[in-house]
């Protein structure tokens, strides 16, 4: 028997990591105030059926403790095992259609054989179809007194919202990498195996916050009643953090082909070169949190960059003819990039104040009119400055657009000015229709503002300024829904800066 079966939870008080789910059904049970429909929600192998099992045990068996404990009998492993046929399991994505629900609604009322109550514990239920929800709604909606439903699902989107109302719906939550390790251990102890801590470090992690996927990895790397190090590395083809280290300073430095060369003998050697980008994008990750922790927002932001050039490598590689070219281009566009901010950096934009200060000195230059006058002398002022200050109509700017657009290198600010329209031109300002608050918070950014106006002075001889404006209507229904898509992934970092006390400043 797998192990991730043989130890799965037979009391509440053996359930991990979803301590907030245990304690409201302990109280309802405990209580005698159960619901008639439960909607289990979250990752998978996070313990959603393990839960339903118990429920359904509890629903059904008298003499539970306050902790969750039950009383070992023949009926309690019947249970355990699945094989009381009043407690119903089925696995919608198999059973997906109306017929199956008309059946299990033509059933229902037979009262069940052993116990007290019959239980339907439905996995996957999102697999459903639209006239099985139907089906299952009307179920749900009058069931017999003696009928409880559990339903499980990895993707709560899918299910509608007909159906979450009438349940009483519980999140479960991945679980922490110290809960894993700790199960893992407790396991080994029971089977008498040797484990390296390293060891069940890497299992954990690889599980993401599963439970039953950290068994199964546990039970693939025994090997004569050890679990190693070295071995966990070998059979998941895990890079070391070394490589990782490596790489990225290779990175910061520009030093392009080196990066490049240590890839390849990466691959050379038979590192499994996806497991390389997850790791080097988990090792970024870390980067990142650190430096929002210490607050440095200029490295955090250089980290970010690096970040989606890998992430894109991440989702490339699979498709790849070449296997190591997306993350050669990947490092190849980290070094491009912070190059090209050197390059911007070292170009100094012409200050205003200095031209003003310029403009002073070119009028007290010119001699005093009056004391000419009595000179008789005859004078000609010529023009102070070469850059004449006029209003641009937006014809003009709208039709030179796209030769802006050329004078910019910087990716970023490429894609700013991309994702704006001009609109409005007058008195020396340009406004800016976007999409969202996320491109223009993006655009106004210190680095891409100053290369924006660089670019407009080049093709117009003209300094101008910017405003911006949200308009998302003049994009049209996919740029509009892309726009939310990113509003919500700003939300998702300003909440990040929130929780580290950091934030982002220009």
């Amino acid at each position: 028997m797998s192990l991730y079966r043989k130890y799965r939870p037979k009391n509440f008080s053996s359930l991990i990591g979803q301590n907030h789910i245990k304690t409201t059904l302990l109280n309802a049970i405990l209580s005698n105030q159960l619901a008639h429909a439960y909607l289990f929600a979250g990752p998978r192998g996070t313990g959603k059926t393990s839960t339903a099992r118990l429920l359904a045990k509890a629903i059904n068996i008298e003499g539970m403790t306050e902790q969750g404990e039950f009383e070992e009998s023949d009926l309690t492993q019947d249970i355990d095992q699945g094989r009381l046929i009043d407690i119903i399991e089925i696995d919608a994505a198999s059973n997906r259609g109306i017929d199956e629900m008309r059946d299990l609604k033509e059933k229902i009322n037979y009262s069940p054989t052993r116990v007290k109550n019959k239980v339907y514990i439905i996995d996957e239920v999102h697999m459903l179809t639209k006239e099985a929800f139907n089906a299952l709604l009307k179920t749900l909606e009058e069931p017999p007194s003696f009928v409880y439903f559990i339903l499980a699902t990895t993707e709560i989107h899918k299910v509608p919202e007909t159906i979450i109302s009438r349940c009483q719906r519980f999140d479960f939550r991945r679980i922490t990498d110290e809960n894993i390790i700790e199960r893992l251990k407790e396991v080994a102890t029971a089977e008498n195996i040797k484990v390296e801590e390293e060891a069940l470090k890497i299992i954990a992690k690889q599980a993401r916050g599963g439970l039953r996927n950290a068994l199964t990895l546990l039970e693939q790397f025994i090997f004569n009643g050890k679990v190693e190090t070295e071995q966990v590395k070998k059979l998941l083809g895990i890079s070391n953090l070394q490589a990782c280290e490596d790489i990225y300073g290779l990175l910061e430095s520009c030093q392009t082909n080196l990066a490049i060369e240590k890839l390849n003998l990466l691959f050379d050697v038979g590192v499994d070169l996806q497991q390389f980008n997850k790791d080097f994008l988990d090792f970024l990750r870390n980067q990142m949190i650190e430096n929002i922790r210490e607050n440095n927002h200029q490295k955090t932001l250089r980290i970010l960059e690096i970040l989606e050039y890998f992430q894109e490598s991440y989702e490339k590689l699979k498709y790849s003819y070449i296997p190591e070219l997306p993350l050669e281009v990947a490092i190849v566009k980290s070094c491009l990039g912070k190059n090209q901010k050197i390059d911007q950096g070292s170009k100094k934009k012409p200050d205003i104040t200095e031209e003003i200060k310029a403009d002073e000195q070119a009028v007290e230059s010119i001699p005093n009119t009056q004391a000419n006058e009595e000179n008789n002398t005859e004078i000609s002022i010529e023009k102070i400055s070469d850059t004449k200050y006029t209003d641009l109509t937006l014809d003009q700017i709208t039709a030179k657009w796209h030769q802006v657009l050329g004078r910019v290198n910087t990716p970023l600010t490429k894609r700013c000015l991309m994702a704006g329209k001009p609109v409005e031109s007058s008195q020396g300002k340009v406004v800016l229709a976007f999409s969202s608050n996320f491109h223009k918070d993006k655009f106004f950014a210190n680095e891409v503002l100053v290369e924006s106006e660089e670019a407009f002075l080049q093709e117009f001889n003209q300094r101008i300024a910017f405003d911006g404006i949200i308009d998302a209507s003049l994009f049209g229904d996919a740029v509009g829904l892309e726009s939310n898509k990113k509003d919500q992934v700003q939300g998702n970092v300003n909440s990040a800066l929130a929780v580290f006390g950091g934030e982002i400043v220009n």
